[in-house]
């Protein structure tokens, strides 16, 4: 069983919202102590998942930078769940139309994970109308061959590309955007090899302040603000 079935099927087994602050409390403790069982970290895993409140997130923010082994995709796909429940819970009746679209992460078969990439040229460098043209060309085409439904869009700068694409449960995001990025860079080395990649589709604002970190790093205050992943 791969660790992203063996997630959906044993991440969902308890009632989140009847555990206490405190025995949330407990279960960030249980998941950086290193002598806790596996099984036992696997449960506060799926239980802080589905709380989905700022404890919870803080919680599984700080362990998905230092996941234990074996435990990094449970880690990656905690934070996840956890960010689309508190983003939805924020949000409430006042979404608009297209929230539930964007923040889901699931795809029509409900098998798949909605990630926002973006990719950026060296610093202080702009892309060209045939790199996009080359980068939709490859992107998709490197989609469709590891068995992703479908890129849903691209969003074409000359400072940056962003696309939103569906990705299986089994397909991890390094398997997708390294192999993408260096089949771009066949031609010149365009982009630089470190990318962004998160479950909600950033804001105008909030895509520039991605590109700075991508640049130049962030501290802690920067990444909390937003559901970052800069690699």
């Amino acid at each position: 069983m791969s660790d992203h079935s063996d997630y959906i099927l044993n991440a969902h087994n308890d009632d989140c919202k009847s555990f206490s602050a405190k025995e949330i409390e407990q279960f960030g403790e249980d998941l950086v102590n290193p002598d806790t069982d596996i099984e036992l970290k696997k449960k506060a895993l799926g239980v802080l998942a589905h709380r989905g409140d700022l404890q919870s997130y803080n919680i599984l923010k700080a362990y998905a930078t230092k996941p234990d082994n074996g435990l990094e995709l449970w880690s990656e796909l905690a934070l996840g769940e956890c960010t689309l429940f508190l983003h939805a819970d924020i949000c409430g009746d006042d979404c608009e139309d297209g929230d539930e679209f964007v923040f889901t992460g699931v795809g029509k078969h409900n098998n798949m994970l909605r990630i926002y990439f973006m990719v950026l040229p060296e610093e202080g460098k702009f892309l060209e109308d045939w790199q996009h043209d080359f980068i939709r060309k490859e992107m998709s085409w490197l989609a469709q061959d590891i068995g992703c439904e479908e890129i849903e869009w691209f969003d074409c700068k000359p400072h940056y590309v962003g696309l939103s694409m569906l990705q299986p449960l089994d397909v991890s995001i390094t398997q997708f955007i390294n192999p993408a990025i260096a089949a771009c860079n066949i031609f010149g080395n365009f982009l630089i090899p470190e990318y962004y990649a998160g479950t909600g589709i950033p804001n105008a604002d909030e895509i520039e302040k991605i590109i700075d970190i991508v640049y130049h790093g962030g501290n802690d205050d920067d990444m909390n603000d937003m559901d970052i992943s800069a690699y």
